[in-house]
C-alpha cells in the first residue's frame, strides 16, 4: 500500500479513536434537550449531593486557610502589645496569642473554651492578650467593662471574661444591668469602675483593636494570632497545635505540650 494511503488511514484511525462514540453523543444530546432528567436523577440522591457540596466547601476553606498561614509564616502579623494591658499566662512565655473577639459572639464563646484547653496543655509556654472586635453597642460596653476591670486588677478582668462567655444568653437578654451585676458579684470596686468607664483612653483602645484587626484582613470573630500566624474562627484545638508546631523553635518539630510531657513515663 502506498505510504500516502497508509498515513491517511493512520490519521483516520487516530481521529476515530479520540472522538466520542455515537452512544455518548446521543446521551449528551438527550441531556441538552431534557435537563430535567439530570435534576430528577440528582433529587434521588440528595444526601450524597449535599455531602459532596459540603466536602468541596471544606476543601476550599482548608486550602485558603493553609495558604493564608503559609503567607503569615513568611511575613507574620505584628499586633501592638501594650505593656499596660492585661495578659493572661506567665510573663516569660515564648508563645503569645492575641485574640480578636466579641463577648456576644457564640463562636467566640466556643473559641474561648478551646483556648482555655489549649492554655491548660501549655501552662508555662503560652500567654494570651485579649483584644476586642466589638462593633455593636452592647458588645462595646462589655469590652469597656473588661478594660475598666483590668485597670483595677487583671485577674478580675479574666474572671469577668469567663463569666460573660458562660452567661452569654442571659447578658444578651438582660443587657447592661446583667453586666454590672456580674462585675459587682466578682468584687469590683464600683466607684472606681464608674470612673474608669469614662476614661477616653479605654474607648480609644477598643477602637484601635478593631482598626488593627481590619488592617490584618480579619473579617470575623474569633481570630487568634499565634506568634504572628492566624487561626480564624472557632477552630478545633488540633489547628492550634498545628500552628504552634510551625511557629515554635526548631520548625516543624512537635509542639512543646507541657502537660503532655509530664504524663509521659
Amino acid at each position: 500500500m502506498p505510504p500516502r494511503i497508509l498515513a491517511a488511514l493512520s490519521v483516520s484511525l487516530l481521529l476515530f479513536a479520540c472522538a466520542p462514540t455515537a452512544s455518548d453523543q446521543s446521551v449528551r444530546q438527550t441531556l441538552r434537550e431534557h435537563p430535567d432528567m439530570v435534576l430528577d436523577a440528582l433529587s434521588e440522591r440528595k444526601g450524597e449531593l449535599f455531602a459532596l457540596v459540603v466536602a468541596g466547601q471544606q476543601e476550599n476553606q482548608d486550602a485558603q486557610r493553609q495558604a493564608k498561614q503559609a503567607e503569615e509564616l513568611k511575613k507574620p502579623l505584628t499586633p501592638a502589645v501594650d505593656p499596660a494591658r492585661a495578659v493572661r499566662g506567665p510573663a516569660g512565655a515564648q508563645t503569645l496569642i492575641v485574640v480578636y473577639s466579641d463577648f456576644l459572639c457564640p463562636y467566640c464563646a466556643q473559641g474561648a473554651k478551646t483556648l482555655k484547653d489549649f492554655m491548660a496543655r501549655h501552662p508555662d509556654s503560652v500567654r494570651v492578650l485579649f483584644k476586642h472586635y466589638a462593633t455593636d453597642d452592647l458588645s462595646r460596653q462589655t469590652a469597656l467593662l473588661y478594660e475598666a476591670l483590668a485597670a483595677q486588677d487583671p485577674q478580675l478582668a479574666f474572671a469577668f471574661h469567663d463569666a460573660v462567655f458562660a452567661a452569654q444568653r442571659e447578658v444578651e437578654q438582660a443587657g447592661e444591668p446583667a453586666l454590672y451585676a456580674l462585675a459587682v458579684k466578682l468584687g469590683a470596686n464600683v466607684p472606681r469602675l464608674k470612673k474608669d468607664l469614662k476614661d477616653p483612653a479605654l474607648a480609644k483602645r477598643i477602637d484601635d483593636d478593631v482598626a488593627e484587626a481590619r488592617a490584618f484582613g480579619i473579617e470575623g470573630t474569633p481570630t487568634f494570632v499565634i506568634n504572628g500566624v492566624s487561626v480564624r474562627g472557632a477552630a478545633p484545638i488540633g489547628e492550634f497545635e498545628d500552628v504552634l508546631r510551625q511557629v515554635s523553635r526548631g520548625g516543624g518539630e512537635e509542639a512543646p505540650c507541657d502537660t503532655c510531657n509530664k504524663k509521659k513515663p
